[in-house]
């Protein structure tokens, strides 16, 4: 499918899409605040990929997005790939004036000709919708092809605070760490990986504290995104949790490297996410850790250059808030909330065995509450009007799995089994599936699991239909949502 082919396609009302052309991977997200910044890789001359340039947009609510003029443009030699933001507060920079802190960008200047990707900078004084390149970029050059996707914290130690990067050298599947104290000038730390999952190259890392729910314990984690080998195929997000010193990171659990394209057993590995569209999730400067949220792209480089468009292409998730929570055998988990959703309802509507049809007709939450579990499965069909099946959720004693149809997308790799195993010591399982126009994102066992998959092109279904066997307990509540409606429910 060439990217001049244009067809109709609803935007989402949850989701941020830009007003026209390419995104991809979101960039830069902070917090001024008053608004959260989502800076993105964006294409201004067309649906491809291509002329990487960072678009902006801010919101006061993580839901409704207003899109800005373009933060920092390509140049001739050089794309600006993906990186982050942090707020100079101690001008370490030298770059502000005394009256405002400079907002620093780090991103990866990637040569055009693919000789070279090292890091620079740009600076901007008016709150992050300017932005000035350093002229001295650019900070921190390797001489190599893939070194590229710095994220920037500021870490407090005992002896004072400086600032840490993160980058990867890609094909080598290893994240680099190391520190500065003005954001010009780099000391290589120490390095991590290959571990775990190393079929394809790794990108975007992010490296955050978390809280562990019930406790006053603060936890590690290293994000790392790799395609292709995602636990869903092609693109994918794992994570390592773990302890950082100030100069190692050092996981909990060392994994070895495997190089398996298939996931025969579904426990291999911790991912983000379990399904097909959920890659290069970032989380935010300037928020607490107790409010740590996240954004990803929500697509697949398998097929992401060859989706139908309507003038745009590409979208980013919900927004996530992101916490962990110990299991039982001592291990830690990433637990998610989408933020913005509204309060579940009370009671919910007990679903006889058989078949119930469930209305919907625009944006909704869905939320499922089964009880008892038979022997078979729970099925949550979508549909169109014309009752053709959009997509299909199956909920058995093991996993949740979900069946996207073709619909208007002709690629070979675009239908396809997502499958998401579920905890082994949970009783009572709450499944939350949110609908938008072109994609799902379904939540389970308290946040525990996640998988998120675009339905391309398609509006938000019609109706439902919910199976429910005989033996099998379960309820459930329909709220209807809306860019307008949504409030954060922090």
């Amino acid at each position: 499918m060439p990217n001049t082919q244009q067809v109709a396609v609803k935007r989402p009302e949850l989701h941020f899409t830009a007003k026209k052309n390419w995104i991809n991977d979101p960039n830069g997200l902070f917090f001024d605040g008053q608004q959260y910044h989502l800076y993105f890789q964006h294409n201004p001359h067309g649906v491809g990929h291509g002329y990487m340039s960072w678009g902006h947009a801010v919101s006061t609510d993580l839901v409704n997005w207003e899109e800005l003029p373009i933060a920092i443009l390509h140049g001739d030699a050089a794309d600006i790939f993906s990186g982050s933001i942090v707020v100079d507060h101690e001008n370490t920079t030298g770059f502000g004036d005394g009256t405002i802190a400079p907002v620093i960008a780090i991103y990866t200047a990637a040569a055009k000709d693919e000789t070279n990707q090292s890091q620079a900078i740009a600076y901007s004084v008016d709150g992050g919708a300017t932005f000035t390149k350093y002229e001295n970029n650019p900070v921190l050059d390797r001489g190599s092809k893939d070194f590229r996707d710095p994220k920037v914290i500021r870490y407090e130690s005992a002896e004072g605070s400086y600032w840490v990067m993160v980058a990867v050298e890609a094909i080598e599947r290893r994240v680099l760490f190391y520190r500065s104290e003005n954001l010009e000038d780099w000391t290589e730390l120490s390095s991590f990986g290959p571990q775990a999952a190393v079929a394809g190259i790794w990108e975007c890392p992010d490296l955050f504290q978390l809280p562990v729910t019930g406790t006053d314990e603060l936890k590690w984690v290293l994000v790392v995104s790799l395609n292709p080998g995602g636990v869903a195929g092609g693109s994918g997000t794992q994570y390592f949790v773990g302890e950082f010193d100030g100069t190692t990171f050092t996981p909990d659990q060392v994994q070895p490297g495997w190089e398996s394209f298939e996931y025969k057993d579904l426990k291999q590995g911790d991912w983000l996410d379990w399904g097909r569209d959920f890659y290069a999730g970032v989380s935010f400067h300037g928020l607490p850790v107790d409010q740590r949220t996240l954004i990803a792209w929500m697509s697949n480089w398998d097929y992401a250059r060859e989706l139908p468009h309507d003038g745009w292409r590409g979208s980013m998730s919900a927004a996530r808030h992101l916490d962990l929570v110990k299991n039982n055998d001592g291990k830690f988990e990433i637990r998610q909330r989408i933020l913005g959703l509204p309060t579940a309802q009370e009671s919910g509507t007990p679903a006889p065995s058989g078949d119930t049809r469930i209305e919907l007709g625009s944006p909704a939450l869905i939320e499922l509450s089964v009880v008892e579990r038979s022997s078979d499965p729970t099925v949550l069909s979508f549909y169109r009007s014309d009752n053709t099946l959009i997509s299909e959720l199956t909920i058995d004693s093991e996993k949740i799995q979900h069946r996207r149809e073709a619909g208007k997308v002709d690629h070979e790799l675009y239908a396809s089994n997502q499958r998401m195993p579920l905890p082994t010591d949970i009783g009572k399982l709450g499944v939350q599936v949110v609908v938008d126009h072109g994609s799902i994102e379904i939540l389970a066992a308290d946040g525990l699991r996640s998988l998120t998959d675009q339905l391309t092109g398609e509006d938000s279904p019609a109706f439902a239909s919910l199976h429910v066997a005989s033996g099998t307990s379960i309820s459930f509540t329909v709220q209807q949502l809306s860019g307008e409606t949504m409030e954060i429910n922090a």
